[in-house]
């Protein structure tokens, strides 16, 4: 009997040992950054590029300090329509064109288009709030993105 409690407890330290000292460690975070934006250029919806500039992770750093230039652009049109032609869901579609640059050099450029649907609601603010909430996820995702790929130049 004292085996087995011995054993169980043996078990449980050995576990928790490779759960807990696995050294995870998320890469997106100001520790692993190693660069800064000092200046954003927003052009385009305004709100886009602001919503962008949120979610991105500032960090004041001296070195690799970056100049971004973002051209936002926000295009809702009907995706599926009723036989009685009542709206059913929109399609909406986001478009970020991104140069970085750091001593009025360009080192980076790319264009984020995301497109995606959502379903209209009974009410007009229904549609409004499915709109608004997807516009921040996608704008979460193209954030996330635009991070990895810039850290991983640094």
């Amino acid at each position: 009997m004292r085996y087995f409690k011995f054993s169980k407890i043996l078990m449980l330290i050995i576990t928790s040992y490779f759960i807990w000292g696995c050294g995870y460690q998320p890469i997106l975070n100001e520790e692993n950054q190693k660069f800064s934006i000092s200046q954003f250029n927003l052009e385009g919806n305004k709100r886009l590029g602001g919503l962008l500039k949120n979610n991105l992770i500032v960090v004041k750093k001296n070195k690799n300090s970056l100049v971004l230039d973002v051209k936002s652009e926000k295009k809702t049109a009907v995706a599926n329509k009723s036989e009685t032609g009542k709206v059913l869901s929109y399609a909406l579609t986001l478009n970020f064109e991104i140069n970085a640059s750091k001593n009025e050099n360009i080192i980076y450029s790319k264009v984020f288009t995301k497109t995606q649907n959502y379903t209209a609601a009974d009410v007009h603010s229904g549609t409004l709030n499915n709109e608004k909430k997807l516009v921040e996820i996608l704008i979460e995702s193209i954030a996330n993105e635009l991070l990895i790929e810039l850290n991983s130049i640094y």
